[in-house]
C-alpha cells in the first residue's frame, strides 16, 4: 500500500478475528511517535467495534477516513503524553 502524508503506517486487518485485529493496532501503534498516523482497515462488525472503542479507551484518537458495505478505514494517532 501506499503512504501518503496523512498516515505513516498502514495495516490491513481485513479477515482478522477480534481481538487479534485490536492486539496488532495496540502494537503497532507503540511503535510510532505522537506526530505519526496509523491507517487501518477492517471489517465492518464487531472488528470495528471492537478496535474503534478499545483504541479511544486506550486514549488514542480515531477517526474514520472511509468507510462502505463491507470495510472501513481508520485513521489514529496517539493524544496521549
Amino acid at each position: 500500500m501506499e503512504k501518503n502524508s496523512l498516515n505513516d503506517h498502514y495495516l490491513d486487518l481485513r479477515g482478522f478475528v477480534c481481538p487479534l485485529n485490536f492486539v496488532k493496532c495496540c502494537l503497532a501503534l507503540e511503535n510510532l511517535s505522537l506526530n505519526q498516523v496509523l491507517k487501518v482497515d477492517l471489517d465492518i462488525g464487531e472488528a470495528e467495534t471492537t478496535v474503534m472503542e478499545g483504541l479511544k479507551e486506550k486514549g488514542y484518537q480515531v477517526k474514520i477516513s472511509e468507510k462502505d458495505s463491507k470495510m472501513i478505514s481508520l485513521l489514529i494517532s496517539s493524544d496521549q503524553e
